[in-house]
């Protein structure tokens, strides 16, 4: 079976809600072949699903999916084609699902100057999306309070994110649609 059928009978388990199963045909494709980004990012998404959709504990309040694998094999991922905006993507999505905000700001300022380098990568969909999941995040750790520290320091990233994920250039650019004559 060719490296290409194995990724995609993963992401027909995938598409089936049968995350478990994907991660193990994933893993294996990553055991054969350690230089594809595809079965590690194909993994760690199959891994988040899981843990959007059955939690990540078990009876015993342990995690199920260790939450550092998940992180190592995006970053990999990532590493292995950091031209991927998609693979950028998902490290920063998980870092926030896994509150760890100021490592997945980095991680979306990385993606912004890979949208600089090149016309042919869009990232402004990519940006937008990390900006409400990074104000949900923000809201569910401050209680709501949003004049807490955290939310101070956090928040304008977020605006800027939602920003530059509206199609602005900078935040500069925005605010001279703002301004009344």
């Amino acid at each position: 079976m060719s490296e290409e059928d194995i990724v995609t009978i993963a992401a027909q388990h995938i598409t089936r809600g049968d995350y478990m199963t994907a991660m193990s045909i994933f893993e294996e494709h990553v055991s054969s072949y350690p230089d594809d980004p595809a079965g590690y990012h194909g993994w760690a998404e199959a891994a988040m699903f899981e843990i959007q959709e059955n939690g990540n504990f078990d009876e015993k309040g342990n995690d199920r999916i260790n939450e550092g694998k998940v992180q190592s094999y995006l970053k990999r991922a990532a590493g292995l084609e950091p031209e991927n905006a998609e693979y950028q993507a998902a490290l920063a999505n998980a870092l926030i699902e896994f509150d760890r905000v100021p490592m997945a700001i980095r991680e979306f300022k990385k993606l912004i100057e890979l949208g600089k380098k090149s016309e042919d990568v869009d990232v402004s969909f990519h940006l937008y999306e990390a900006a409400k999941q990074l104000i949900d995040c923000i809201d569910v750790k401050v209680g709501y309070d949003r004049s807490e520290q955290f939310a101070r320091q956090f928040i304008p990233v977020a605006i800027e994110f939602a920003i530059l994920g509206l199609g602005f250039s900078s935040v500069e650019e925005a605010m001279e649609h703002l301004v009344e004559e």
